[in-house]
């Protein structure tokens, strides 16, 4: 074929006219968002690139499915580049590149990330906003225990002492007894610690509580059921995985062979605590053990009156009556007042944990307070707040990821595995909140004193540390130009220290031009 004949065949060659249409529909698309005095010129510029090389692939005989889909592809890109037109570049690039410094910018970051952690918590919604757990009871039932300064009170003391309260006040409808100590169960998934509890045939009755499978305790139990034993929701699912066949099985508790007569509801918990098996209070006397085993009354009083002057009626009248050893002091807690106590205990915990931390790193608090402002109160009071609540947000978040990998591990591994889950959550708060404090105080540190700003232009000195003071190590200047800190080659040395030198007014404009932002 002569050479006239190949060009004319390649400048013939068919161009599929569908892809040149849905080209030019996705950039005429595309071009709509584009500003319109630019707009014509965009779309002739995306238009003719895509329309030359769709012809430049058919002339060449490589046009084929897999690059129509490319074409396809490289023209649905001309959206990202026209959002790209409609904005203003220099105010985007201003915006990404400041922003992050801000100090609005880090507190948002994290409550974010809290909020992530809240909202995708396996926990309830309840128990993030700190409210005490819902009882399957009515709400008018207060607990009675001995006070952590009182001697060791024997459990059958305070079950007859209870009983008799009911005759002799009218604030006590009716009282209820239990006793908890550490157990190890032995069952067909083997050896497991929990928490059981002795109690009263009535308990399940005072919290209006039915069993998921079997029964409860009736009160000639004591007497010939010696031997009965009641499962938590949570030791029949790690224990016997739920099965329906459990009501006659036998468990082994502290060494003796108990029969299961019944299974709870996954909603029945006694107050602030997390009970595992259930047993009778046996007739008569149970050998002592003290330090072991601890015991608590549940009263119900009148729903009418204000429950907070109930509980204070009731509290003076149980600590004024005979039949207990002498310096017995009790407690009568509502169930909201039992979960508070659980917080205030916490949060003594991590107020102890941050202050143990700030000892062991009394260093970096001490170049805190020797480089924080000092001018102006305001600002002195402004840079502290923002530690203050950068910090507590940070708190929040460590406390929350390691509850969510606590609930996450007990959904996991089941309840059997709750004690190492404790331990693992425990030692993630910890770490977490040791790295979290130790990054707090080194973003503050880098900080401008005056705006907060993170602290971007470096300027280097040099590492002399010759006899004639002459400047080294490094400077970290404000963008703004508020002022600047100086970092020292050695920072523990009687020539040069760590401190921040504020700037006069005039250092703003420059600042300015060399961060290439504006003078506010």
């Amino acid at each position: 074929m002569s050479l006239p004949g190949i060009v004319r065949r390649l400048v013939d060659k068919p161009v599929p006219k569908r892809l040149l249409w849905s080209c030019w529909l996705v950039l005429r698309a595309a071009s709509v968002i584009v500003p319109r005095q630019k707009r014509a010129e965009w779309f002739l510029e995306w238009y003719g690139e895509v329309w030359h090389w769709t012809h430049f692939l058919a002339e060449s005989e490589r046009l084929s499915p897999h690059t129509e889909q490319e074409i396809l592809g490289h023209c649905w890109g001309a959206f990202p580049d026209a959002l790209w037109h409609r904005l203003n570049r220099v105010a985007v690039l201003d915006f990404l590149h400041n922003t992050p410094l801000s100090p609005g910018f880090c507190l948002i970051a994290l409550v974010a990330t809290l909020s992530v952690l809240v909202a995708g918590s396996p926990m309830s919604n309840s128990w993030w906003s700190l409210r005490p757990r819902l009882q399957t009871g009515p709400a008018d039932l207060l607990t009675v225990s001995p006070n952590s300064r009182s001697h060791w009170l024997e459990p059958e003391l305070l079950r007859d002492a209870a009983t008799d309260w009911t005759r002799r006040s009218p604030l006590i409808a009716r009282a209820e007894t239990y006793a908890w100590r550490p157990s190890v169960i032995r069952g067909p998934a083997g050896k497991e610690e929990v928490l059981s509890a002795r109690l009263t045939p009535g308990m399940f009755g005072l919290f209006g509580t039915s069993p998921l499978l079997g029964r409860t305790f009736e009160p000639t139990d004591p007497s010939t059921c010696q031997t009965c034993l009641v499962l938590s929701d949570g030791v029949w699912h790690s224990q016997f995985h739920e099965s329906s066949q459990v009501i006659g099985e036998h468990l082994s508790l502290n060494g003796e062979q108990m029969e299961i007569i019944g299974v709870l509801r996954e909603q029945f918990h006694l107050p602030g605590m997390d009970i595992g098996v259930f047993t009778p209070f046996g007739p008569g006397s149970q050998p002592r053990m003290p330090g072991l085993e601890w015991v608590s009354t549940i009263l119900r009083v009148p729903a009418s009156p204000p429950l907070e002057k109930t509980r204070r009626d009731v509290e003076k009248f149980v600590n004024q009556t005979s039949g207990l050893p002498p310096n017995t002091v009790l407690d009568v807690l509502s169930s909201k007042d039992i979960q508070y106590q659980w917080l205030e205990s916490c949060a003594a915990s991590i107020g102890f944990a941050i202050l143990l931390l700030t000892i062991v790193n009394w260093r970096t608090a001490a170049r805190l307070c020797a480089t924080g402002p000092r001018r102006a109160i305001t600002t002195l009071f402004t840079w502290w707040l923002f530690l203050a609540v950068k910090s507590s947000l940070l708190l929040a978040v460590v406390l929350a990821g390691s509850l969510d990998v606590l609930q996450m591990g007990v959904l996991r591994f089941g309840h059997d595995a709750h004690n190492y889950v404790d331990g693992a959550a425990i030692w993630v708060f910890l770490v977490g909140l040791t790295i979290a404090l130790r990054w707090s105080v080194y973003d503050q540190l880098s900080r401008c004193r005056t705006c907060l700003r993170r602290l971007r232009m470096r300027v280097e000195l040099g590492s002399s540390v010759g006899t004639f003071c002459e400047p080294s190590g490094a400077e970290l200047v404000c963008d703004i130009g508020h002022g600047m800190l100086h970092l020292p080659v050695m920072y523990f040395s009687c020539l040069d220290s760590e401190r921040w030198i504020d700037l006069h007014e005039s250092w703003r404009v420059v600042s300015a031009a060399q961060a290439g932002t504006s003078t506010p």
